[in-house]
């Protein structure tokens, strides 16, 4: 489906922390910012921590970067995953079973932090955070080389430990706006995000190909509207046509669902075939996002 008009990528907005300095900003938003600034859309692929095993998180993080991943988001495998469709749920159910969690995503991601500069979010829910404790998952992120950090089922009002405490080691909270989320809530999440704000392009659950929201375009638009802060747009983006039309009025093209299952497909050939794929796919699609504001 291609989204028309494009609107400009330029946010129409007065800066959201006036006076902000590019040292200030994480490794996430440094990179988002300088991508918008030439006119391009990143490639955001999400993987599960431990989908191919403890020994394969590392290698599928470098696969992604070989692939042109302007920043990856990195699942924390749970056991009840609400937003997540059958594809990402499967790699949970894996994850675990070779007992993954939030110790082996933080192992991960400051092993790979060390050798490259791709930025890394995670994406988690609220009960491994609050079981790790609050305090302790924010600090150790941080020292793993984290930038940001997606809690898909925490509104910002909650738990106000788990918010502060990622504020406090300099994470970016990535929050959620849906296309049913009112006007007035959509800018005060916008005004609250750090690194990206997260726009679902569609209600439902990931991995539904159903066409994207009608109001995409406007929504993406009001948030420009009311912050600086880059746009990333995920849900939805099963293919290089639709990771490019989504790069024509977005700053970050978020894959996920169709990502894991090209990955679980390719895993039974091994773990060098489902690291091929992984570069391979994300490549094709970072390529055409790439390409879109050219086109």
């Amino acid at each position: 489906m291609a989204i028309a008009p494009r609107p400009s990528a330029t946010p129409t907005c007065p800066s959201s922390r006036p006076g902000i300095s590019s040292a200030s900003l994480s490794p996430l938003e440094a990179r988002l910012r300088a991508l918008r600034e030439r006119d391009q859309a990143g490639l955001v692929p999400f993987v599960t921590a431990g989908h191919l095993g403890l020994d394969g998180t590392v290698p599928l993080l470098e696969a992604l970067a070989r692939g042109g991943a302007c920043a990856i988001e990195l699942g924390i495998p749970f056991s009840d995953p609400l937003a997540d469709g059958p594809a990402i749920q499967r790699t949970s159910e894996i994850a675990l079973a070779r007992g993954a969690g939030v110790a082996h995503a933080l192992e991960a991601a400051a092993a790979f932090r060390k050798q490259s500069d791709t930025p890394i979010v995670f994406m988690t829910y609220a009960n491994p955070v609050l079981a790790y404790g609050a305090t302790r998952f924010a600090a150790d992120a941080a020292g793993a080389g984290v930038s940001g950090v997606i809690v898909s089922d925490l509104p910002p009002e909650e738990r106000r430990d788990v918010w502060d405490a990622l504020g406090a080691s300099g994470l970016d909270p990535i929050l959620l706006v849906a296309p049913t989320t009112s006007e007035a809530r959509r800018a005060e999440l916008a005004r609250r995000s750090r690194g990206f704000v997260y726009c679902l392009s569609r209600t439902g659950i990931t991995g539904d190909r159903r066409a994207f929201s009608d109001e995409l375009v406007a929504i993406v638009a009001s948030v420009r509207a009311v912050t600086d802060v880059p746009v990333g747009v995920g849900f939805g983006v099963s293919d290089a046509e639709r990771a490019a039309s989504v790069a024509r009025i977005a700053d970050a093209v978020i894959v996920g669902a169709a990502l894991c299952e090209r990955v679980e497909k390719a895993r039974a050939s091994g773990l060098s075939a489902a690291l091929h794929e992984a570069e391979r796919f994300v490549s094709e699609l970072s390529q055409a996002a790439a390409r879109a504001r050219k086109s």
